[in-house]
């Protein structure tokens, strides 16, 4: 078997090539670090199963550097890999993000859930790009009969995340590790649930895989909700509270994963506490 993973040098596809190789499938991995760009047309590849499609700039902490590219990338990007499995018959799996919830009332967050976005704030593109995404997967889906599936993560963490990832819990462990106090935005009331990696791949991989997932969305993550203060106390007693917070994010974000327990008999096995733990022991 052979499969394409887009983004495959990022933090949460370069696991998931690594699963799929100790699984023994043959893997093409295409990420725009090493030239290859999903919105490049002249990208190819014959005879594939099936593509995982991952590619999107993240970087909270620098939105204007990345704003265009996660356009791109979950447009044109999206365009071109799902037609790169029709022709090639495959099945077709778009990485969404929980964002596309955007300030939902319904908490807990489930598959059936309208968005509600802001598209005047500066974060709007990400979620907006990924709905979009979404849009044009479920086209090739009606339209075409495309074997395709959604996943939309819920903060997905754990080692190899890059040393300098603006997100918060690297972030909490790169200041720890310089001896800084960690900075808990919006005073640390915003909450949020934590999957690590570890359970997330399992997840991606059943929900491509196992029968009846064909046409449909799963949110992928944990129910183990925790305010910022709370997440910052876990990793370290050094912490500085400030009332800023992300323009345009989220404040509270969890989801209801009953669909993906019920269909694919997932749920996450490590908790935050030893999720936390195992990813310390990389910065050391």
């Amino acid at each position: 078997m052979k499969y394409v993973v887009t983004g495959s040098k990022g933090f949460l596809a370069s696991h998931l090539v690594n699963r799929l190789k100790k699984d023994g499938y043959e893997v093409i991995g295409w990420d725009m670090v090493e030239g290859n760009d999903v919105c490049n047309t002249k990208l190819k590849a014959k005879n594939i199963d099936a593509i995982f499609h991952f590619a999107c700039p993240v970087d909270p902490n620098n939105y204007q550097n990345v704003a265009i590219p996660t356009i791109l990338a979950s447009s044109v990007g999206t365009y071109n890999m799902l037609e790169l499995a029709r022709k090639n018959k495959a099945k077709f799996l778009y990485v969404s993000s929980s964002e596309v919830y955007g300030e939902s009332p319904n908490i807990p967050f489930k598959e059936t859930n309208p968005g509600i976005i802001d598209t005047s704030n500066p974060r709007a593109y990400y979620g907006e790009s990924k709905r979009f995404g979404e849009m044009q997967t479920m086209v090739y889906h009606h339209y075409f009969n495309l074997d395709v599936r959604i996943i939309r993560p819920f903060n997905i963490y754990g080692s190899g995340m890059r040393k300098d990832d603006s997100r918060v819990i690297p972030s909490f462990m790169r200041n720890k590790k310089a001896g800084k106090p960690l900075i808990v935005n919006d005073s640390g009331k915003s909450t949020r649930t934590f999957c690590y990696i570890d359970d997330f791949i399992e997840g991606v991989m059943k929900v491509m895989f196992y029968p009846n997932t064909k046409g449909e969305i799963f949110n992928l993550g944990t129910t183990e909700s925790i305010d910022m203060f709370n997440l910052a106390k876990m990793v370290s007693d050094y912490i500085k509270l400030a009332e800023d917070t992300r323009a345009g994010e989220q404040r509270h974000r969890i989801p209801d994963i009953n669909k993906v327990n019920k269909i694919l008999d997932w749920k996450p096995k490590i908790s935050l506490k030893e999720g936390l733990e195992l990813m310390w022991k990389s910065y050391q």
